[in-house]
Parts: C-alpha cells; structure tokens; sequence
C-alpha cells in the first residue's frame, strides 16, 4: 500500500500531466480552428477548446483546493503514454481532420484510464476525472458521426 505522500505526489503528476495533454490540445484544436473556419467543424473544434479549458480549470481547482500545487516531478507516466499514442496516430498519415480529432480524443481517453486505473486517486478527484473521461468518449462518437454520417443510426 502506497503511503499518504506518495499517493499525493502520484496524484499531482497524473493531473499536472492531464492539464499539460488538455493544454497540448488546445494548441491544436486552435490550429484546427484556422482551417475551418465558416465550416460546420469551426463551432464542434470551438466545444473542443472550451471543454479542454474547463477541464484544466476543475483540475487545477482542485489542486488548489488541496493545497497540493504543481511539483517539479520526472515522473511523466500519463502524459508519455498520450504524446506515444498521438506519435503513432500521426505515423499512420489520417486521412483528414475529423480523423485527427478521434486520434487524439482516443489519445486523451487511454491517459484518463490510465489515469482513473491507479489507486492513488481520492474518490472525488476519481469522479471528476471519470465525468471528463465521458465527456471525451461523447466527443469521440460525436466525431465518428461526422465521419461516417449514414452509420450514425448504429454508432454506439
């Protein structure tokens, strides 16, 4: 069993490493913004961006809230298993952007398993990451929709 203080280190590098992935993604969905613009994509990307922002500002509540600040820490766990998986997305060449988006939602869900899948996680703080994971496995479906509309009445 993992002592208090190393629960609470492990906890402050999985969410210092989910604010720096939603941070990475708002870089991008901004990008993606540019290209689409005056397209049916600009307000979807515009959700994207204002999700991510929100979910940097729960976590970052809550890290405030526990007085648990952001560590100068090595332990990059989540966040190296992100940047791997969008590497390998990006080695694949998608198709087009709606392509991009599911990869790097796909990305972002296995950083939040990843993430809810260790023990060092409070119940409230695992509710909270469990409630963004849903709301990026919406995001997902939503972007299969739009990718493959005349499957939309069989998606799940």
């Amino acid at each position: 069993m993992m002592h208090h203080t190393e629960n609470n280190i492990r906890e402050m590098e999985v969410l210092n490493d989910l604010m720096e992935i939603h941070t990475e993604n708002i870089e991008i969905y901004e990008r993606f913004k540019v290209h689409c613009a005056g397209c049916y994509l600009a307000e979807f990307i515009e959700d994207l961006i204002q999700q991510s922002h929100c979910f940097i500002w729960s976590i970052r509540s809550y890290l405030q809230g526990t007085a648990s600040g952001r560590p100068n820490t090595g332990n990059r766990a989540v966040y190296e298993v992100w940047n791997g998986l969008r590497a390998v997305y990006t080695a694949n060449r998608p198709p087009g952007l709606l392509a991009v988006l599911e990869y790097n939602e796909d990305a972002a869900i296995r950083a939040y398993e990843i993430a809810l899948a260790g023990d060092a996680l409070n119940i409230g703080l695992q509710d909270i990451l469990q409630y963004q994971k849903e709301i990026l496995i919406d995001n997902q479906k939503n972007i299969r929709r739009m990718q493959h509309p005349w499957g939309a009445c069989s998606a799940s």
